[in-house]
């Protein structure tokens, strides 16, 4: 029997950090959703070292009420919320998920059917609005632990970095409802492209976007095309590829373990 077993511990560099910044019972840094690690400035972590810490709605509801609220009435109107809908959305995700799982067409809608409930009041207090959103965090999903994941985040880093200075002076993200003016940039998103799962004898299963899923001989090509296209430079592709053709004509090359 031959047991392998791989990445799956911290690293001591990475413990030794995070017992510094008073992270220490934790397996991976807790980042915001702009890959900055919590508690230091200037410091960004992302892949398998790292894991996003998604911002709770329930924990910012009196303080998204408030932006809302210019007039400092207490109460609102659905128009009052059509300045930052699109700010909250994007800052709380989940918030788009819940509104798809709830098949409602925009948060406009959600809270129009909160009031329907609520004997058709027109005024929207804070505790209806707590009562809209109350089931809205249970839709937070942990991005997974898969270069996809670690890929998109370094692209993502990049573009921040090199356009730092411009976003300092022209800030791009959503609203800082604890706090005035906006973010500097649009927080980190995961798209998901999809999932190659060899199974042998010559199949590959393919899992699209929507869970659509493909088992067959011909998904194999599909997985060499996007695992040669992922590779660093040409001549890690060729090396692959000519092991892939060699492996094709003589078969593989396996070692044999006697007693």
């Amino acid at each position: 029997m031959v047991v392998w077993a791989t990445g799956n511990g911290t690293r001591p560099e990475i413990m030794a950090f995070m017992k510094q910044i008073g992270q220490a019972n934790r397996h991976a840094f807790a980042t915001d959703e702009w890959l900055g690690v919590g508690g230091c400035e200037n410091v960004y972590a992302l892949g398998d070292c790292a894991t996003v810490n998604q911002c709770q709605v329930m924990e910012d509801i009196a303080f998204i009420f408030n932006k809302a609220d210019k007039n400092k009435s207490g109460t609102l109107n659905l128009k009052d919320f059509q300045e930052i809908v699109d700010d909250i959305l994007e800052r709380y995700p989940q918030v788009k998920l819940h509104l798809k799982r709830r098949k409602v067409g925009n948060f406009s809608a959600l809270l129009k059917n909160s009031q329907e409930n609520a004997q058709n009041q027109a005024a929207i207090e804070i505790e209806k609005f707590k009562s809209a959103l109350s089931e809205v965090d249970s839709q937070i999903i942990n991005l997974p632990a898969t270069a996809q994941v670690a890929g998109q985040q370094g692209e993502y880093l990049a573009d921040c970095f090199n356009r730092m200075e411009e976003c300092e002076k022209y800030p791009e993200g959503p609203l800082r409802f604890r706090g005035s003016e906006r973010h500097r940039f649009h927080p980190f998103r995961y798209n998901h492209l999809g999932k190659f799962a060899p199974l042998g004898g010559k199949q590959v299963a393919i899992q699209c976007p929507g869970d659509w899923v493909w088992i067959g001989h011909g998904t194999r090509w599909i997985w060499y095309s996007v695992y040669t296209s992922k590779l660093a430079s040409w001549r890690a592709r060729i090396l692959v590829i000519s092991d892939w053709g060699k492996r094709f004509i003589f078969g593989r090359d396996l070692s044999r373990i006697r007693d």
